[in-house]
């Protein structure tokens, strides 16, 4: 009875680890941190990008090189973060380039907003945020504000991270094009800059 019992349990482990090994590092996160008005506020900020990935519809995609998720972070949001911080790290971290005490920083955030480049390899993926275009804007080495250690360029299957990245600024209500290689989708700006 008692082998029966550890079975079970062990049985019950395995099935509660694998879960949460194969579940994404940021969507782990995002899910353990983000309160339900923030969940609201990223997901209206956010564009997933499956790179080489084929659509079947229905949030089915094969055959993906890798999953890139750019969220809109405009300085806004700050005032939302005063009130509410329960949030993942990687959106104060974003934050705070608006108010970073490197004037080089913040002189390349003058007139334009940080996208944060939150980014997963399905298989083997070169991954590089001077790839994206914004509404035909290409992101150049020289926008990109995370440090080059804090970030990984070869990725294998699994392996995630994320990247800051300052952009023109975007418009409530704007309908913008986000384009990494063949991959293209458009994301509806919030009309509600901070909602």
């Amino acid at each position: 009875m008692e082998t029966k019992k550890n079975f079970y349990r062990v049985v019950l482990f395995l099935t509660i680890f694998s879960a949460l090994l194969f579940m994404p590092d940021g969507q782990r996160a995002a899910e353990a941190r983000n309160s339900r008005a923030w969940r609201e506020r990223l997901s209206a900020r956010t564009g997933t990008l499956w790179i080489e990935g084929q659509s079947l519809g229905d949030g089915i995609v094969l055959n993906a090189r890798g999953e890139l998720n750019v969220t809109w972070l405009e300085r806004g949001l700050g005032r939302a973060l005063e009130t509410d911080k329960n949030v993942a790290e990687w959106v104060v971290s974003g934050l705070g380039y608006y108010h970073s005490s490197r004037r080089e920083t913040r002189d390349k955030l003058r007139g334009r907003d940080v996208l944060v480049l939150n980014y997963r390899a399905v298989k083997n993926w070169s991954f590089d945020p001077a790839e994206l275009t914004v509404d035909g804007y290409t992101i150049t080495p020289d926008d990109i504000l995370t440090r080059k250690e804090y970030w990984e360029r070869e990725l294998a299957p699994g392996r995630s991270g994320t990247v800051a990245v300052a952009a023109p600024s975007l418009k409530p209500g704007q309908t913008v094009e986000l384009r990494y290689e063949n991959s293209v989708i458009q994301l509806e700006v919030p009309h509600s800059r901070a909602r």
